[in-house]
């Protein structure tokens, strides 16, 4: 049964969770839980009917395929793959930039306050693409949730209830 698919690391870290009073809200460095089945197959169905009149428009990074999927089974509107592609180029373009920097200071010392600027624009340009994807993120995440709610079945409400509240 529904039991026996839970594995016991998710449980545990739902308990720990749980503990600290983030109920509902992943750390940052770990995955999203997965909701209960009856909730990610509701929003599943409703992302069926209702399709490209509720969806964010397709956009690489801030509304894609994976956005659909992680939404339907943790509730949030959010792409791993994009924060991770975002994440590793702003820390490769600090090597980077450190590296030519180090270079240039070696070779030209009045190009570093030059070099100064471009590097701060290489690590930062990724970095405000991930701040800004978030807020999109966020904004579907609460559009959607809201929208789904306000249509959702009664029994998906009671069995939601259970799993959350450990009484099923």
């Amino acid at each position: 049964s529904e039991k026996e698919e839970e594995s016991p690391s998710t449980e545990t870290s739902a308990r720990s969770s749980d503990a600290k009073g983030e109920i509902g809200e992943a750390k940052a460095n770990e995955l999203p839980r997965s909701d209960p089945a009856v909730l990610v197959l509701a929003r599943t169905r409703f992302i069926l009917e209702r399709g490209e009149e509720i969806l964010p428009p397709y956009h690489i990074i801030n509304s894609n395929s994976e956005c659909i999927a992680v939404w339907c089974k943790t509730g949030r509107w959010s792409t791993l793959q994009a924060s991770v592609f975002l994440h590793s180029t702003a820390i490769g373009n600090a090597k980077s930039s450190t590296v030519a920097g180090i270079g240039v200071a070696a070779a030209n010392p009045f190009l570093i306050p030059l070099m100064a600027g471009i590097g701060i624009a290489a690590v930062g340009t990724p970095w405000l693409l991930l701040k800004m994807a978030n807020d999109k993120w966020t904004e579907a995440t609460m559009s959607l949730n809201d929208q789904f709610w306000m249509q959702a079945k009664p029994e998906v409400f009671v069995d939601c209830i259970e799993k959350w509240s450990k009484l099923g």
